[in-house]
């Protein structure tokens, strides 16, 4: 065999053993094989009219159906919340479980920091952030047609440069977890730790990131999900632990 044609069945025997090596790590449902289940999540989406009473509590959320709102830039004072999934570190459990009555629901969730250059760090890699604890792995079920766009929030310090001064404002992820419930297909999980476990900063205004920090950098405070739902979506978020 000549040596170009030997290079390239060589070339093509590694993609092909990659590829195979990458489809066998998961599960038909999207989820990693082999790493531990921590915790599960469900938010559902109700029609206004039909919000759940009082502080639900257990493995899931009710959120609003229908609703779609940015508050990108808005000073904290001036925000109202509805879909906020408000976050605080701590063993995973649901506070609040109803954002659907009041318009905000209360997640715990583990500090969850990055392991950067072999060094635990709140400050993550801007294009491949590599968690020490957990990844959240995410999913639509439920009626085609419906959906979601969910996008990390917190607030930070306004034109003063000062946290927790009046003029705070609220900064959102460059990033976001944003599915439709496709007619026909069965759902898959597929791996939304980015966006839901980092807030990826634009900090000079050119619209792409160039700052990636973990939930609960002391940077910015007050972290949540703001959670926007097309019908009445159904998500199901997996915790998993990362592999030893």
């Amino acid at each position: 065999m000549k040596y170009w044609k030997l290079m390239l069945f060589l070339g093509l025997a590694v993609m092909m053993a990659s590829t195979v090596a990458l489809a066998g790590d998961t599960k038909g449902n999207g989820l990693p094989k082999g790493q531990k289940l921590m915790y599960n999540l469900e938010v559902i989406a109700y029609d206004s009219a039909n919000c759940p009473t009082g502080n639900r509590q257990g493995n899931s959320i009710a959120v609003r159906a229908e609703w779609q709102d940015n508050p990108e830039g808005l000073t904290a004072k001036d925000l109202v919340r509805m879909n906020d999934i408000m976050l605080q570190p701590g063993p995973f459990e649901v506070i609040d479980g109803n954002a659907c009555e009041d318009g905000v629901a209360r997640f715990q969730l583990p500090l969850n920091p990055c392991v950067e250059g072999g060094t635990v760090n709140d400050d993550c890699s801007v294009d491949d952030p590599d968690f020490q604890v957990y990844e959240v792995y995410a999913r639509l079920v439920g009626k085609p047609g419906t959906g979601v766009d969910v996008t990390t929030c917190a607030t930070g310090p306004g034109p003063d440069l000062i946290l927790n001064t009046a003029d705070d404002v609220i900064v959102c992820s460059t990033e976001n977890w944003f599915e439709m419930r496709q007619k026909g297909s069965a759902p898959k999980f597929t791996n939304q730790s980015k966006a839901l476990l980092t807030v990826c900063l634009d900090t000079d205004a050119d619209t792409v990131c160039d700052r990636r920090v973990a939930l609960f950098n002391d940077d910015l405070y007050d972290y949540f999900w703001n959670w926007n739902t097309y019908g009445k979506a159904h998500a199901q978020l997996f915790f998993v632990a990362v592999p030893d």
